[in-house]
């Protein structure tokens, strides 16, 4: 430790120095560290606490929290400096992190930074940047990740390494979320228990995959209380859920199965024959589900209309079946299928359905050639009966 040129002493980590009253300003200095100058006002007894960079590293990480902790499934932003050590060795700057999984998106003095290959590019830093590392919290307990920045001199002779491992903690909810077994097409049952004994309010938000607000709804919580929201999904996707209380916001993602799907996309059938369609429903809810089923378009003079139910909790395979007229102009069809349930469309595709001509024969006249073939073969039996019968009678 110096003060001007003087040493004043060696310590330690922990380790104590005798200075007199009054400001002055220390140099601390290690072999194979970067030297760090810190002015101090010393009116008793003082902790000072420094932080060593290798000399291989060329950037300080500055104003980093002393303690971070978040609650499950928020999305907490990590803010800090970026401050050169020596800004001959900050060109070329990447910054890659190990250890999260979920990382939102990475700014650098305000602007969002795309990942190149896993790392995000910072270019040349000549002074104090502003970095945010966005992340989602995921399950209670302690974690850690490792923030990596490699930067190079001007001439990219010598590459230069900084690292800061980075520790937070994620507490409980003051909340628990009980979400369905299976989200569903329609209205689905979301219920929240408050467990802290406060009051506030929270704001359930759905969002689709573009980030458009589809359904929401909010409910001012007593301490232990309990409200049920119903949400409502208007189609199969991918969705995001957003709690929010007390400014703060836990994220959950949702992902929205097809309860109908079509086994039948394409189908042959004879003329003058019969064809089936199958579809495949599920009933993840724990009320009975109503539906119509809609078959049109095509050879069929009128729609065929069906109705149907599925118990709760249960699936099943339903079959409509449809006639197909003799005289038919094309060789391949459409038909539209759609399922109601009350006056919604929830689920509507089509069927290709292609025209076979049939394997029957004609025994006299007319028909194809596997038909004229089995003639012949025909009228060659009856006369070798014949032949047989007149030797019989002579």
């Amino acid at each position: 430790v110096k003060e001007g040129d003087t040493v004043l002493g060696t310590i330690d980590d922990g380790g104590t120095l005798e200075l007199t009253r009054g400001t002055h300003t220390l140099t601390f200095e290690k072999q194979g560290y970067w030297s760090v100058t810190k002015t101090i006002d010393v009116q008793g007894d003082t902790t000072v606490s420094v932080e060593m960079y290798p000399d291989l590293a060329a950037f300080k990480l500055e104003n980093f929290p002393a303690e971070i902790k978040t609650y499950q499934n928020t999305i907490y932003e990590l803010t800090f400096t970026l401050s050169p050590i020596q800004t001959s060795a900050t060109y070329n700057t990447y910054l890659s992190i190990s250890g999260l999984s979920d990382v939102i998106e990475i700014r650098k003095d305000g602007s969002v930074i795309s990942p190149e290959g896993g790392k995000y590019y910072l270019g040349d830093i000549s002074g104090p940047t502003q970095i945010s590392i966005k992340f989602k919290a995921g399950a209670v307990g302690t974690h850690g990740f490792t923030i990596t920045l490699t930067s190079n001199d001007a001439i990219m002779s010598k590459t230069y390494t900084t690292t800061k491992q980075v520790t937070y903690t994620v507490e409980p909810l003051p909340f628990s979320v009980q979400m369905p077994s299976e989200w569903q097409v329609g209205t689905n049952e979301l219920r929240i228990s408050e467990s802290s004994g406060q009051s506030y309010l929270i704001t359930a938000v759905l969002k689709d995959s573009q980030g458009n607000e589809v359904w929401s709804d909010s409910y001012a919580f007593s301490p232990y209380e309990a409200h049920t929201f119903t949400v409502n999904v208007p189609s199969e996707g991918s969705y995001t859920l957003e709690l929010t209380w007390n400014g703060k916001t836990a994220v959950y993602s949702i992902q929205v199965n097809p309860a109908i799907t079509l086994k039948t996309k394409t189908i042959t059938v004879e003329k003058g024959g019969e064809g089936v369609i199958t579809l495949h429903l599920k009933n993840p809810s724990s009320d009975v589900q109503y539906y119509t089923i809609k078959v049109s378009g095509g050879f069929l003079p009128s729609e065929i209309n069906q109705s149907i139910s599925v118990a709760p909790l249960t699936e099943k395979d339903v079959s409509i079946a449809f006639a197909v007229p003799e005289d038919l102009t094309y060789d391949a069809y459409e038909l539209n299928v759609a399922v109601m349930q009350g006056n919604a469309t929830v689920f509507s595709d089509k069927v290709a359905v292609s025209i076979s001509e049939g394997s029957g024969f004609t025994l006299f006249g007319g028909g194809s050639n596997s038909g004229k073939t089995i003639l012949y073969v025909l009228a060659g039996l009856l006369v070798l009966g014949g032949v047989v019968w007149a030797l019989r009678r002579r």
